[in-house]
């Protein structure tokens, strides 16, 4: 791979995120493979070390792992991973589908206060966001994976991470719901 077709890809990612090839393609310098569960497809994500600080991942034009949670996206966040995480000993990546069915009913648990239109609404505008910015993948209508970008996670968010999941509401079945 040339170095024009190396600068090619890092753009292609700058300006869209990670990028989904065919499994047989060469690998960018600097840039990470993530292998499909079918392994049909590889998802190409830069490969930043654990130490890199905001002026790295700026000369990088990557952004950091943060998230703005003004809307309640990171609740949807945390509903996706619970239920598309199932060990937290395992690898994060790729994870296993879940339907939206399931991450409603922890979103349910994690904001009781909520009336149903008004969860449905941050669920719907939350799953919109982070499939947008490849925390997620959305397969169909009603089933969500881990998108490639949790790759980006570092040890220490990773271990963080895992100490939290253990925090978030399972779907197990609660009281059933009023209107």
């Amino acid at each position: 791979m040339t170095e024009r077709d190396t600068a090619l890809w890092w753009a292609r990612i700058r300006s869209g995120g990670p990028q989904r090839v065919s499994a047989g393609g060469p690998t960018p310098t600097g840039l990470r493979r993530l292998v499909e569960a079918d392994a049909q497809a590889v998802w190409l994500i830069p490969d930043l070390p654990d130490s890199a600080r905001p002026a790295v991942l700026t000369e990088y034009g990557m952004q950091g792992t943060s998230m703005l949670d003004s809307r309640g996206t990171l609740r949807v966040l945390a509903a996706c991973l619970r239920c598309c995480w199932p060990d937290p000993a395992a690898d994060l990546w790729p994870g296993r589908p879940a339907p939206t069915g399931d991450i409603d009913q922890v979103l349910r648990r994690l904001v009781p206060a909520r009336n149903p239109v008004s969860r449905q609404q941050l669920l719907a505008a939350g799953l919109r966001r982070l499939a947008a910015s490849g925390w997620i993948l959305l397969e169909g209508t009603d089933t969500v994976r881990i998108g490639p970008r949790v790759a980006s996670f570092g040890s220490l968010e990773l271990s963080t991470l895992r100490e939290l999941w253990r925090l978030i509401p399972d779907t197990a079945p609660d009281r059933p719901e009023t209107s």
